[in-house]
């Protein structure tokens, strides 16, 4: 693995930012690359929200084109300009129908913002960040004053909880343990302010994968699935975190 550098992510790096969260998110396994018009409507009746990408997508991919629920991921659309379920235009997923570069700033102000961005030869490849669970506000992806107190009835100390909101890698360096570098890094940070717990929202198996090796093995226990967005929630001790492996592992890094 080349040279990595971990430098911590302020308001001046949003537009480095917000190209590689783009790249991130428009590739696998997200495919955020265009979508329906329609995933901007209101109406649950009408709203269509069929991604689609360019690339080619994996046969055992999870999130396949789903016509009946208009969801899922069509794949090899690069000359497509029309949804194939519902015949309305489509439209960059980013900033079009979600803002990336109000999305990271909103981020940066939040109470207890632990952001890092990953470099290799001076060029980004990933990021994770996340912040005090905020319990009042709602932000561009999560509805808080829903979720905090799903939080507390699950007995979750929202005073002393931190919330991991984003973690990414660009698709040609995944698989070669940056998603790790990235979450322990964010991770070790929140341990150092003495936060109790981590929550996080994904269907991500990689993801769960990369926190249960923080975590001295532990697997995360599923609180309940977010009403929104359907995907569930998981919650980790940080008395289970492994400050001996993680110390190791981030030893390696030159960080800024």
């Amino acid at each position: 693995m080349e040279s990595i550098v971990v430098r911590k992510i302020f308001p001046k790096d949003v537009e480095e930012l917000s190209s590689v969260y783009k790249e991130v998110f428009g590739g696998f396994p997200y495919y955020e690359e265009r979508v329906c018009s329609g995933a901007t409507l209101q109406d649950e009746n009408q709203k269509c929200d069929v991604q689609y990408t360019s690339r080619q997508i994996p046969k055992d991919y999870q999130w396949v084109l789903d016509k009946t629920k208009r969801q899922g991921v069509v794949g090899n659309a690069g000359g497509l300009e029309s949804c194939v379920v519902c015949g309305r235009d489509l439209i960059d997923f980013y900033p079009n129908l979600v803002n990336q570069d109000d999305l990271i700033r909103e981020a940066l102000s939040k109470e207890g913002f632990i952001g890092y961005l990953l470099e290799d030869g001076k060029t980004p490849f990933g990021f994770s960040w996340g912040y005090k669970v905020p319990t009042e506000t709602r932000t561009k992806s999560v509805n808080f004053p829903v979720i905090a107190p799903m939080l507390d009835s699950a007995g979750i100390n929202l005073e002393r909880t931190f919330y991991g909101a984003e973690l990414g890698i660009v698709e040609d360096k995944q698989g070669s343990g940056r998603g790790l570098l990235a979450s322990a890094v964010r991770l070790n940070g929140a341990r150092l302010r003495d936060y109790e717990n981590f929550v996080v929202r994904t269907k991500n198996g990689r993801v769960l994968s990369i926190l249960k090796r923080i975590f001295s093995g532990q697997e995360g226990r599923m609180l309940f699935v977010d009403p929104e967005k359907n995907a569930p929630w998981y919650t980790w001790k940080f008395e289970s975190f492994d400050e001996d492996k993680i110390s190791n592992l981030l030893s390696g890094l030159t960080q800024e």
